[in-house]
């Protein structure tokens, strides 16, 4: 049965992808027309004092972490709100394996492809500006997978929002901004920020890909602090969703627009 409902949400994931094929083409030009200016408005502003191969590295592992977040953190709202548009909302509901699974299933596709558009992405940045992005497969991938963990959490919190309140679009655009927040706070004067949602992904994930470390030559502390941080945060998701759910189901809004 749940590998059943985990090849249904695959399927319906992929055919949703390729059946609007130029939504999914221009969403790639898109994310690489503002890496693009990312890095040539670095490069113009900072002129021969910045190190190209540095600033490529160093700005693609920022913006692959907001990428990340923001993708895992609005698709789960966008498809509750989009369920609900169309009326196929309550339907899920009536799953053997419940909604929550069908999301969890959902967004591990969402995952595989959000991580094959990015290193696409990255492939034809370096081609672009001849610069090379070391990525190592076994370093990165679970640290982006923190990341998107984390990003779900987020996701989860927002599609309460939606099931309780409907239209949260505007919301999403708040989020967005705060987690580029969430990046730039510094440790040394805050030293809370680094239990904020995906801090501390992002300073690993900048170690490995700026500096060409390996997961396993990083300090045991910092790895402990990912793994807490993921769990805490889509734990506390799934928990803010439930309520929403229930106070939804209590109201009688569940699936209604």
């Amino acid at each position: 049965m749940w590998l059943v409902v985990l090849q249904s949400c695959w399927v319906k994931a992929y055919k949703l992808m390729t059946r609007y094929l130029f939504n999914m083409l221009s969403g790639f030009v898109t994310l690489y027309m503002v890496f693009a200016l990312l890095f040539f408005g670095a490069k113009s502003i900072g002129g021969s004092a910045i190190d190209l191969g540095d600033t490529l590295e160093g700005i693609f592992a920022g913006y692959l972490t907001w990428m990340l977040a923001m993708m895992g953190s609005t698709e789960l709202a966008w498809n509750v709100t989009n369920e609900a548009q169309t009326g196929t909302f309550e339907q899920q509901y009536l799953s053997p394996v419940g909604y929550r699974w069908i999301a969890v299933f959902t967004e591990s596709f969402n995952f595989v492809y959000n991580v094959s558009l990015i290193f696409l992405i990255a492939l034809v940045m370096a081609a672009t500006t001849g610069q090379e992005i070391h990525l190592h497969l076994g370093s990165t991938l679970p640290v982006m997978l923190s990341v998107y963990i984390q990003a779900t959490g987020l996701g989860f919190a927002l599609a309460g929002l939606a099931l309780m309140y409907k239209r949260v679009q505007s919301f999403f655009q708040v989020v967005q901004f705060l987690m580029v927040g969430f990046f730039l706070i510094p440790w040394d004067r805050f030293p809370w920020a680094r239990y904020l949602p995906l801090a501390a992904s992002q300073r690993v994930l900048q170690r490995i890909i700026m500096n060409g470390d390996r997961i396993w030559q990083l300090p045991a502390a910092d790895l402990i602090l990912v793994l807490c941080v993921t769990v805490t945060y889509v734990a506390l998701g799934a928990a803010l969703f439930a309520l929403a759910e229930s106070k939804a189901k209590e109201r009688g809004v569940l699936g209604q627009y």
